[in-house]
């Protein structure tokens, strides 16, 4: 399906959710199965949509009545000032024993995914879930015991730079509560540029 709105950051997930065929269109929102997502992008009601989606995501950019978390979207200014480091890899079918099932999951449906390992073990994932025709989403994961290691960092770089290649520019979305998140995104060179609100499942 084709939707008709800007490809900007507030729409990446929109757009990457219309691209995929398994995606379904209604009532004013976009959404996904699999991925338990919707986006609002018309008229749809918030509240209605939650109640027919009890388990989804979903995204708005008008805040709701319900109970809602804000995300800082960030676009990269200046890519080529990105750190240049040595590490990543992609994932490949590398086993995933030890990460949660869920991520697991996402992991297993992203086209390409850059990781990094520690004693033989995949533990920090960059990766990008949803893409318009010129920008991407940028995902970043690192397990628990993995993490103040620079390893985020690592792994972002990489995928950032792999996706920029097939001619697309990133988009880091971040609750305005996570803390780890924005600082990475900042270190990175990312500026705030917009923001959407979130209703948690």
């Amino acid at each position: 399906m084709t939707l008709d709105l800007p490809d900007e950051p507030r729409w990446v997930e929109a757009h990457g959710l219309a691209a995929d065929p398994t995606s379904w269109q209604r009532d004013g929102a976009v959404g996904n199965e699999r991925a338990k997502l919707a986006v609002i992008i018309g008229r749809a009601d918030p509240a209605a949509l939650r109640r027919a989606y009890p388990d989804y995501t979903i995204l708005t950019v008008t805040e709701p009545a319900l109970p809602h978390a804000r995300a800082i979207l960030h676009t990269l200014p200046e890519p080529d000032a990105l750190p240049d480091l040595d590490g990543a890899a992609l994932l490949g079918d590398a086993p995933l024993d030890g990460v949660p099932v869920p991520l697991a999951a996402e992991l297993a449906a992203a086209p390409r995914v850059w990781a990094a390992w520690v004693d033989g073990a995949p533990v920090a994932f960059a990766y990008a879930p949803w893409r318009s025709a010129r920008l991407f989403d940028v995902s970043v994961d690192v397990m628990p015991a993995a993490r103040q290691l620079g390893l985020g960092t690592l792994v972002a770089a990489a995928m950032i730079r792999d996706e920029r290649a097939g001619g697309r520019e990133p988009v880091w979305g971040a609750d305005e509560d996570n803390a780890a998140s924005l600082r990475l995104a900042a270190r990175l060179g990312f500026v705030p540029v917009d923001h959407l609100f979130v209703i948690p499942p």
